[in-house]
């Protein structure tokens, strides 16, 4: 993981204030700029800062009440996205917004006569796809209304926002998913933490019935 990556996964961990999260940034990139200037090379300065996740836990920990709730309240507001969001592109896929203004939650793949772990496996297929950039393998994974919005250059650079290079994906972290129906449209929606050699990325998916992608949403 390279420093902007470390930086990149405490920041998304912190559960406080935009003001306070975008502070410790800045200190967290000051530290680590002495730190190399001073001789150390950044995997010493990796090895001695610990993982990221730590970090994020400890700086969570002593936390203010008041910045808590605020953590709170800008946590709540990163919902599953059936829009089709690439961080450079927005784009409402087949009326996503009154389609899931209320929906009904059902167990994941149930009206496919699929299995949670089958949605799942799919949404981490589309992770490590997605992670080597390679659209000729993502296209055929997407309906074609995503299509129109989820272009090649939009995927490159909303891949491009997380490094040039992801690195192998190595693992997965916290994983949900559920049925979603609405309107008569049905799907399915997972959200999962993909692990790679040198980026995390979260995943927001929305899949119809046919696990075709709906909607996407990486931060």
């Amino acid at each position: 993981m390279n420093k902007e990556s470390y930086v990149k996964a405490v920041a998304k961990r912190l559960t406080c204030s935009k003001a306070r999260q975008a502070e410790f940034v800045r200190d967290l990139e000051s530290d680590i700029a002495a730190a190399l200037s001073a001789g150390e090379t950044w995997e010493q300065v990796e090895s001695r800062m610990g993982d990221p996740r730590q970090v994020a836990q400890e700086f969570n920990e002593d936390l203010s009440e008041a910045e808590r709730a605020a953590g709170k309240k800008r946590k709540r507001t990163k919902t599953i996205a059936i829009v089709a969001t690439v961080a450079v592109a927005v784009a409402a896929i087949i009326g996503a917004a009154a389609w899931w203004a209320a929906p009904k939650l059902s167990p994941a793949g149930q009206s496919s006569n699929l299995s949670e772990q089958q949605v799942i496996e799919q949404a981490q297929k589309v992770a490590e796809v997605v992670g080597e950039g390679d659209y000729d393998k993502l296209r055929p994974m997407l309906d074609d209304a995503a299509a129109e919005a989820l272009t090649e250059p939009v995927m490159k650079d909303a891949h491009a926002l997380f490094g040039d290079d992801w690195g192998a994906l190595k693992s997965f972290g916290n994983t949900y998913a559920t049925g979603v129906t609405q309107m008569g449209m049905t799907g399915n929606a997972v959200n999962l933490v993909a692990i790679y050699e040198n980026t995390t990325v979260t995943f927001d998916i929305g899949f119809n019935e046919d696990l075709k992608i709906i909607g996407l949403n990486m931060r």
